[in-house]
């Protein structure tokens, strides 16, 4: 399993998402019996594939967004951040072929490194977000050890032994900040009644006992300390929508009382790491938009704020998130970690055969698109330049208009057409819930809310049944497969997901054949972390039944990476191998489910942005298929 997928983060979003324990996706260790050579040679494969998806450029900035240097060689990087004097970077660097993630020091002048930790695979130990001391000497960094996650800090030249700070009863815990006095770090938490922000005194030997600054139930990002440290910023959508707040802080005894000062003026995504000018005159964050954005401190008794003014937008090609970038303390460099082969996508449409019959809208960042059952319109999950907001859009292949189906600050994603093509589900997260709505396909009227998951949780909307009585969907660990029964009452409070399938291996992708009789999904119970296609039966009069003694029926022995889908008349299944090939395989269900020798139709140019596992891609008449495609940009 990739290193990017070894939390129950499965989104396509900058922030992160826990599934319904809060802990880290199990890896399995099964396959022994396997050929060696063959698991090997698939495994360097995937790990090259996986290598040049992720890599990323160590990219410095300035306040314009001209670049000014590189630092290092392309490698998979997160949470860049500066040392003080702007000479250093530390950084945590992933190894893909060791399977680790260890925190590493680099010279920005030269690109020479220096290793910090020593980690072991990251299911048993792994590192994020290092900060720096004020005087550039330690570094202080969130740790997984012995199956605990705490705070830790090492000195910044790698000698000697990591210290144990504080040790973290939960999971989820990122360091944010290291307070200019030097005795006070920051940390946020994040479990299912919300996130919390903590300052954690750090000086002196004694006992470190942190003391909760912010509590709610909403999500939370970052905590920076003002140079004085009487106020601490960070972002959280705590009213609904992105924002960024300063807030009164007390670091001597308790937090001081007093409501938080909103900033952003157009939703802000995150402050950034070390956000505070060290002279306290100036702080910075991110945009919904991905816009960097600075605010002017002016003055001093309690705190007033200047408008927010822009340094400048990186491309749409540069994804942003927190674990990406970071500002220097002069408040003259931003540190990013860029794709080291920049690229926006493109929704385009394919025969069977793989000619390009049709390339819809500008390139932007789209996922997950899905044909209407009579084959005239596409959904599509689009990032919406102006705002930076996830909606659900619809192109028109008649005209290639594009219209936004849904238009809020929610993140919606995974669209799924109605059986007859007047409405779409897609999951929306809203605060702690991840929800299915269903609206209209050309979005006039109100959403109607189908099911609301448990706090915390993630969801993948997977299919709607035929009969339209039914919708799928898969929990962010790939461990269950539920069914949601759409009988009742528009936004039926009583309405329940049902457990189909629940099994030790990941499971995924379950598709309701046209009959609703059988459900085809795939499983990596053979191997793991290797999919196979499996068909087993569904019962429509007893939806709450799981999966029954029925053993299912393997119809697909290879590796699939995903997109199953039905043809309309049950007579054949359509899957992507990780060679990006697109196939099919004849199918016959009665009298019993036999399947045909798979055959290839076309090779996409992959690798492609986003998760197949979560692609509806296939016209229901097997005619058209509908991928985003990757286009190259230049990235100034």
């Amino acid at each position: 399993m990739p290193l990017e997928l070894l939390t129950c983060s499965r989104t396509m979003t900058s922030g992160a998402v826990l599934c319904a324990a809060l802990l880290v996706c199990p890896v399995s260790a099964r396959g022994q019996g396997a050929d060696a050579d063959r698991q090997n040679a698939a495994r360097a494969k995937r790990v090259a594939r996986e290598f040049e998806a992720a890599a990323r450029v160590l990219t410095v900035f300035d306040r314009q967004g001209k670049v000014v240097t590189t630092v290092g060689e392309r490698g998979v990087y997160f949470d860049p951040v500066f040392s003080p004097d702007r000479t250093r970077l530390a950084v945590i660097q992933a190894d893909f072929e060791a399977e680790t993630r260890d925190v590493w020091v680099f010279d920005v002048a030269t690109g020479r490194r220096t290793r910090i930790t020593s980690n072991r695979t990251v299911a048993e130990e792994r590192v994020r977000s290092p900060i720096w001391s004020p005087d550039g000497r330690q570094l202080a960094y969130a740790a997984l050890r012995d199956g605990y996650e705490g705070v830790y800090r090492a000195a910044a030249d790698g000698m000697g032994a990591e210290e144990l700070l504080y040790r973290h009863p939960g999971a989820n815990l990122s360091v944010e900040d290291w307070s200019l006095d030097g005795r006070y770090l920051s940390f946020s938490t994040s479990d299912v009644f919300g996130s919390a922000l903590y300052v954690l005194p750090v000086a002196g030997d004694g006992a470190h006992i942190p003391i909760e600054v912010v509590r709610g139930e909403f999500e939370l990002r970052g905590g920076v300390f003002s140079p004085d440290g009487r106020f601490v910023s960070y972002g959280s959508d705590e009213s609904g929508s992105n924002e960024v707040y300063v807030r009164p802080l007390s670091l001597s005894s308790a937090p001081v009382a007093g409501p938080p000062h909103a900033v952003s003026d157009n939703r802000g995504r995150f402050t950034m790491h070390s956000g505070w000018r060290r002279d306290g005159r100036e702080f910075y964050y991110v945009a919904q938009n991905l816009a960097i954005m600075a605010v002017e401190v002016m003055a001093d008794s309690t705190i007033e704020l200047g408008r927010p003014t822009l340094l400048f937008r990186p491309s749409q090609a540069i994804p942003l998130d927190p674990r990406r970038i970071s500002v220097s303390r002069d408040g003259e460099r931003i540190v990013i970690a860029v794709p080291h082969a920049p690229k926006l996508e493109q929704v385009t449409v394919f025969d069977r055969q793989g000619a390009v019959l049709q390339r819809l809208g500008e390139p932007g960042v789209y996922r997950n698109p899905t044909l209407s059952p009579d084959g005239t319109r596409i959904a599509v999950t689009r990032v919406v330049p102006e705002t930076g907001d996830w909606d659900i859009w619809m192109f028109n292949l008649t005209s290639g208009v594009d219209t936004p189906v849904t238009s809020d600050a929610s993140e919606d994603d995974w669209p799924i057409w109605s059986p007859d093509g007047s409405e779409l589900a897609y999951r929306s997260q809203r605060g702690l819930f991840e929800r299915i709505y269903r609206k209209r396909w050309d979005g006039t009227g109100n959403e109607e809310r189908v099911f609301q998951y448990t706090p915390g949780a993630h969801l993948e909307v997977t299919d709607w049944s035929a009969d339209g009585r039914f919708l799928t969907f898969q929990d962010g660990c790939w461990g269950v497969l539920y069914v949601v029964p759409l009988a009742g009452a528009q936004n039926a409070p009583e309405r329940r997901a049902m457990e189909w399938l629940r099994d030790e291996y990941q499971v995924a992708e379950a598709r309701f054949s046209p009959d609703v009789r059988l459900i085809a999904y795939l499983s990596d119970q053979v191997e793991a972390d290797e999919f196979r296609l499996y068909v087993s039966p569904f019962d429509p009069t007893r939806p709450d039944a799981a999966r029954g003694s029925a053993m299912p029926v393997q119809v697909v022995s290879d590796n699939i990476l995903g997109m199953v889908s039905w043809r309309q008349d049950g007579r054949e299944l359509y899957y992507l191998t990780p060679d990006w090939e697109v196939m099919a395989v004849d199918i016959t269900t009665m009298p019993t489910i036999q399947a045909g020798t798979p055959r290839r139709l076309f090779k996409l140019p992959g690798p492609l942005p986003g998760n197949p596992k979560q692609w509806k891609s296939v016209a229901p008449d097997g005619q058209r298929f509908v991928f985003v495609l990757n286009v190259p940009v230049t990235v100034p």
